[in-house]
């Protein structure tokens, strides 16, 4: 008896893309890919970690799955039983001791309809190494198609939050998302970085001791293509991201100490601004892009 029950279940979609939700117990993040991308193995662009496309459900998708299976399982039941006892009638209807006769109910299908919507993403892009289309929370991650890192990915997601910004009627609540997630991106790359040359680890939340850490383990100054300007506005950005995380944007001692040229704020609020993140996150990309090549002529990789 075969006990295998075959049928297709349709997922549905946002404008042709699939919502995808990294299967790492420390990342779990969402992101979405269009339905022509889709492939048998993807890489969470947040984590970059490789899955199968079967271990990339939602957590709404698999509610959903879940609520189509049991359906399914209940008229196959239901229809299983049906036969059995049709099969013993036919079976007994020349016994003249024993006649059974039975009658079911055709079963009436319950119609299960996805009670869920995909979120709506940041960004949406496409990979310039293998056109690979996707799309992602936040500024910077790994192509799910091929793992790039290419900074076009980079460029092309400044370009939507600045977009955001511009839109946003609060100004000030998507700028500090925005140096937030500035800062953010600097720390994961940097730590993906550090992996490739070396087991020691740190936190790369803060910009001075990242240079320091690359000088003495890749004999490289990230920060010296920097511009004044260019190193004042992304020293900026780290330590108002972290006034707004730890003490409600207020500037304090501990910020004055790393950025003297603004003992005259003491005590203010941090100011944010669209040209103050623009120059920052031009000079992260140059960082960034240092990195990169210091890493594949040093080390091959």
């Amino acid at each position: 008896m075969n006990n295998k029950i075959n049928f297709e279940i349709s997922v549905p979609t946002d404008q042709g893309f699939i919502g995808r939700e990294c299967n790492n117990a420390e990342c779990k993040r969402y992101f979405k890919v269009h339905s022509d991308s889709m492939i048998s193995k993807m890489f969470c662009p947040y984590c970059g970690i490789q899955f199968s496309n079967d271990q990339l459900w939602t957590t709404d998708q698999n509610k959903y799955i879940d609520e189509v299976v049991k359906e399914k399982a209940s008229e196959y039941a239901h229809n299983a039983i049906a036969q059995m006892l049709k099969e013993l009638s036919h079976n007994t209807s020349n016994n003249k001791y024993v006649k059974i006769t039975t009658k079911v109910n055709p079963y009436r299908q319950k119609i299960i309809s996805p009670n869920y919507k995909e979120k709506q993403v940041d960004s949406e892009l496409v990979c310039p190494s293998c056109n690979f289309r996707f799309q992602v929370f936040g500024i910077f991650g790994y192509c799910p198609g091929c793992r790039s890192e290419n900074l076009l990915i980079y460029d092309a997601n400044l370009e939507i939050i600045k977009k955001d910004i511009l839109a946003d009627n609060n100004s000030q609540r998507s700028l500090r998302h925005a140096y937030s997630d500035l800062v953010s991106t600097f720390e994961s790359f940097c730590n993906r970085k550090a992996a490739l040359i070396t087991r020691d680890t740190t936190r790369f939340q803060m910009l001075f001791e990242t240079r320091k850490f690359f000088k003495d383990k890749l004999a490289v100054d990230i920060l010296e293509e920097l511009d004044n300007d260019k190193l004042l506005s992304l020293r900026r950005v780290f330590q108002k991201r972290h006034a707004y995380e730890h003490n409600h944007g207020v500037i304090n001692e501990k910020y004055i100490r790393v950025i003297p040229e603004d003992s005259h704020l003491l005590n203010h609020k941090a100011e944010l601004s669209l040209d103050e993140f623009i120059n920052a996150s031009q000079a992260m990309r140059s960082v960034l892009d240092k990195l990169i090549r210091s890493i594949e002529k040093k080390h091959n990789v």
